[in-house]
């Protein structure tokens, strides 16, 4: 066994034993479950990445993972049950306890990037017409364990549905002999099982809530979703963003084997290729240009490079704003407004040291004005494409983070050289050199 895991692995957190596994291979990842006791083994594979813990299960029969998956909450278990091949998951699910099947099977019923795909169903609801006095009977029955992390009550009416929230506060203070009905608050915020995770996830961060009630589309009750899992969320999401706009897939992470991330990457790359040789394309058009005035090359990673980064600052900012819904498509013409005045303030300030650094590097006041000019324009039409692009893939339903970055290296590029080469052409048969 791994000497990182093999020294006090029964004392060790789950999580922490979780994140030490999966950096081992899957087969010594495997051997080294199968030596836990089952319920440390449960613990640690519950805490894995979903990818990760996929793989290391299919090593596992499905007798294995049953008695595995023995004891872990039921959201804990379908999100696990999830990652196994199709044809698996009824093979596990008949040979749990028949209450336990049916509990995960509902979780599993919903898209797992929904709110019924993260929400819990370990919750406390109260009926309304219930009084304070029988309410506490009820807690006082609860397994402690099973609701270690209740935030909230929930009240529902006979038909289950969500009617209001009720405090512990009102629980302990108000007169025994009060109906729930009468002291609960019927304003409660709650999310649709439907609703898509990056929602729910908005409305923790807009509201800081410590949990939000999922509801069918009837209004029953039929879980929550507590922080900790937007927690998770937020960062699966953030992760994925950053990898797209690299051309890397959202599911990759650096523990994935070469063979799967290979094929992710690689028709990116292709993609990247394409848009390469149109750039090559652009400055083949001025190939006599740069044959006739040789300085004109030394600038173009420059005028190029600093094109990509001033269009990356504002696609940064507007992929995160949009991301986070702090802005929608209406208010796109602000956005876009405030990034041209960015981008000529940022564009003249920087073109001028650019056509400075000419004159001085070559001696020619001509070629730093050149450069200077390009410079500006190329800021310019940077910042332009770094708010029109995201909000364009928006319209057509695109990731915003999937495809801006590669397109607006074509713009930077192309624009770049575009630019440089035809300001110079320019200046070349106005002088009739």
């Amino acid at each position: 066994m791994n000497s990182k895991l093999q020294n006090n692995k029964q004392d060790q957190h789950p999580a922490d034993f979780a994140d030490k596994l999966q950096q081992l291979p899957v087969e010594e990842a495997v051997e080294i479950l199968r030596d836990l006791p089952r319920e440390k083994a449960s613990a640690v594979l519950a805490e894995l990445d979903r990818q990760n813990a996929s793989e290391i299960l299919t090593e596992f029969s499905t007798d294995e993972i049953s008695r595995m998956l023995i004891g872990l909450p039921h959201d804990d278990a379908a999100d696990l049950i999830a990652g196994l091949p199709e044809e698996q998951h009824q093979q596990v699910l008949n040979q749990l306890l028949p209450a336990e099947s049916v509990k995960v099977s509902k979780l599993l019923h919903y898209p797992q990037d929904s709110a019924g795909g993260i929400m819990t169903d370990r919750f406390i609801a109260l009926p309304s017409d219930a009084t304070i006095k029988q309410s506490r009977e009820t807690l006082r029955s609860k397994e402690d364990k099973e609701y270690k992390g209740t935030s909230y009550l929930y009240v529902v009416d006979s038909n289950q549905k969500l009617i209001g929230i009720i405090s512990m506060r009102d629980l302990v203070f108000r007169m025994p002999d009060r109906k729930i009905c009468e002291v609960m608050d019927r304003n409660v915020k709650a999310v649709s099982v439907n609703d898509d995770q990056e929602k729910v996830a908005k409305l923790f961060a807009q509201y800081h809530y410590m949990a939000l009630p999922v509801i069918e589309t009837d209004g029953r009750l039929m879980g929550i979703v507590e922080a900790n899992s937007v927690i998770d969320v937020i960062q699966e999401e953030v992760t994925e963003d950053m990898e797209l706009m690299v051309g890397v897939s959202g599911e990759e992470t650096a523990y994935t084997p070469w063979r799967k991330a290979v094929p992710k990457r690689l028709p990116w790359l292709y993609v990247n290729l394409i848009t390469a040789c149109l750039s090559a394309s652009v400055i083949a058009l001025f190939e006599n240009t740069i044959a006739r005035w040789t300085a004109l090359a030394i600038f173009f990673p420059i005028i190029a490079g600093q094109g990509g980064s001033t269009g990356m600052q504002t696609l940064t900012v507007i992929i995160r704003s949009i991301a986070l819904g702090e802005i929608s498509f209406k208010d796109s013409r602000n956005a876009l407004n405030k990034e041209i005045l960015v981008g000529l303030v940022n564009g003249l300030a920087v073109g001028i040291v650019a056509g400075i650094i000419g004159f001085i590097w070559k001696g020619s006041i001509i070629l730093g004005v050149i450069a200077s000019i390009a410079m500006f324009l190329n800021m310019l039409a940077a910042v332009f494409a770094g708010v029109v692009i995201p909000f364009g893939l928006k319209i057509m339903k695109i990731d915003p983070a999937l495809a801006s970055s590669i397109l607006l290296t074509t713009v930077t590029e192309i624009g770049g050289f575009g630019i440089f080469l035809g300001l110079g052409t320019l200046v070349l048969k106005l002088s009739g050199i």
